[in-house]
């Protein structure tokens, strides 16, 4: 995987759909098969191997839905997405979705077979936690594209004259040869290709094709970019010569990472949270979708605070509204921003906005606080994972946890040592935490995991504040946590193959919503 992005790989991304990992990863991996068909799919075979999350899980959690919109060329919070079933089928793509045995040795492995009337194209991808992706194969020769780069791809039909053709294509720039059941080279850039240069390689004798796969992540692939620190002890010591806040450092970092100004970083964070604002805004007004397992729960808290029947705080009332009106936007198919995931959406913008609803603070507040959430969660995909399928809901709720706590610091105008404190104390608080999703559905008990790590996040933060001694460093902490989540059995893992999901009741809902996903006009949405 490239170097971890804050933009990319944690405060995102903006999307439809009940998983990352499912909806807006596989979404990704459609945009590139549809390029390297060069816009023009009339037949997918998609491989599920059972050994993996996918089977059990490739419909009810959104594979389905953000496979067939990437091959459609739509946008990961596009409207269309919850009738992606319909659109599929009035666009003449032809899909066959198979169960076979492959050996992937990812959980989350997407194995696809595409064809139009001129040519056919294998493609094996897998989703990484998060949105993030890796396109590990195409055509049987192993690469790897994180889709962070302009790539090109120049298929022969010849090998003679390699040399002159590489100089003709790199201009410099480093080529890879490759050879599977097609024979092609790749190129990959942060700048687009030039068109002339383009249409003169692709008259080569030599070639029979020239594909361009267009970038999937806002922020590019920087060239081999300098880093200030890579970890948190690292930052710790950067910061000793620099003395700047924790939103000052994640600054730094992906200023590093990505090339881009403060302002322009900056400005992407804001519409995040301006993204994260609207949900909380919309979800408080109730939301209406038929294909899910629980009507709109906000409208019965509310009444019930207002009538003087719950035991909590207003600021614990504040933060269970918003982190439930969240996820209510996301079970509704709205728009909600992923950080880290979609199945823990709820976390940072309910235990940030729930406490702001309070403390009144600004906007430039927040945007700190949110940058001080995305130095932490790089942390986290750097030393281990967003991906329920490798780490439970541990890797999803206890992420988004730590990222809150750390946000909480910051918005209280805490010191970096307390942010870290308090990521360490939420992390710690969250191992072990199982991702067994009732119906299969990224519903329950996600929406009181959710709750539950924003209140986590709260009380780590006020501890941490307080003076607490959290003991293990942040770097051990999520190392510890790599290692819980590779001891933790698959059937928790979200494969809705133990716990909660595999309970009478999980499975009565579970027919349930077959027989609505039956009838296409009992759909139906707010």
């Amino acid at each position: 995987m490239s170097s971890v992005s804050i933009l990319n790989h944690v405060l995102g991304p903006i999307m439809r759909g009940p998983s990352s990992s499912h909806s807006a990863a596989a979404l990704r991996i459609g945009w590139m098969a549809l390029d390297l068909m060069d816009g023009q799919v009339q037949k997918v075979n998609v491989a599920y191997d059972p050994n993996g999350s996918l089977v059990t899980t490739h419909h009810c959690q959104g594979s389905d839905l953000g496979l067939f919109g990437g091959l459609m060329g739509w946008d990961a919070d596009d409207h269309r997405l919850p009738d992606f079933a319909d659109h599929i089928l009035t666009q003449g793509i032809q899909v066959d979705i198979n169960y076979v045995e492959y050996g992937a040795t990812h959980p989350n492995t997407y194995r696809l077979r595409l064809e139009n009337q001129l040519e056919t194209h294998d493609l094996t991808a897998v989703s990484l936690g998060g949105g993030m992706i890796e396109v590990q194969r195409i055509d049987g020769a192993d690469l790897s594209l994180s889709g962070g780069s302009y790539v090109l791809l120049v298929f022969l039909n010849e090998q003679t004259g390699i040399p002159s053709l590489l100089a003709e294509i790199t201009n410099g720039e480093q080529c890879v040869l490759h050879e599977g059941s097609s024979t092609f080279i790749e190129l990959q850039s942060r700048l687009p290709f030039d068109q002339k240069l383009l249409d003169v390689v692709s008259k080569l004798p030599q070639v029979s094709s020239v594909r361009v796969l267009q970038p999937v992540l806002p922020v590019l692939d920087a060239d081999s970019p300098e880093l200030p620190f890579t970890n948190c002890n690292q930052m710790l010591q950067f910061n000793l010569s620099h003395e700047l806040s924790l939103s000052q450092l994640a600054l730094e970092y992906e200023m590093a990472r990505s090339g881009l100004p403060a302002a322009a970083i900056i400005e992407r964070v804001r519409s995040v949270l301006a993204v994260m604002q609207n949900g909380v805004v919309q979800g408080s007004l109730g939301t209406e979708f038929q294909d899910r397992i629980l009507p709109s729960q906000i409208g019965r808290f509310k009444k019930a605070r207002a009538d003087g029947k719950l035991a909590g705080g207003s600021v614990l009332h504040d933060v269970i509204q918003a982190v439930t009106a969240v996820l209510e936007v996301k079970s509704s198919m709205g728009t909600i921003v992923a950080a880290p995931t979609a199945g823990s959406c709820g976390v940072v913008p309910g235990a940030l906005l729930g406490i702001a609803a309070s403390m009144n603070p600004t906007e430039d507040r927040l945007v700190d606080a949110l940058l001080s959430c995305g130095i932490i969660g790089q942390f986290i995909a750097r030393g281990a994972t967003f991906a329920a399928e490798e780490g439970g809901c541990m890797a999803e709720c206890g992420s988004a946890a730590a990222m809150a706590a750390a946000g909480i610091v910051t918005l209280n105008q805490g010191s970096v040592s307390q942010a870290i404190a308090a990521a360490s104390m939420a992390l710690q608080n969250s191992f072990g935490m199982t991702c067994d999703t009732v119906a299969n559905r990224v519903e329950a008990p996600c929406l009181g995991k959710n709750t539950m790590s924003a209140a986590n996040a709260i009380a780590s933060a006020d501890m941490a504040v307080a003076g607490y001694e959290h003991l293990i460093p942040l770097d051990e902490v999520i190392a510890a946590m790599a290692e819980v989540g590779k001891a933790l059995p698959r059937e928790i893992c979200c494969t809705g193959l133990g716990g909660l999901a595999v309970t009478p009741t999980s499975k009565q809902i579970e027919k349930r919503l077959v027989q609505i996903n039956s009838n296409p006009d009992s759909r139906s949405s707010k």
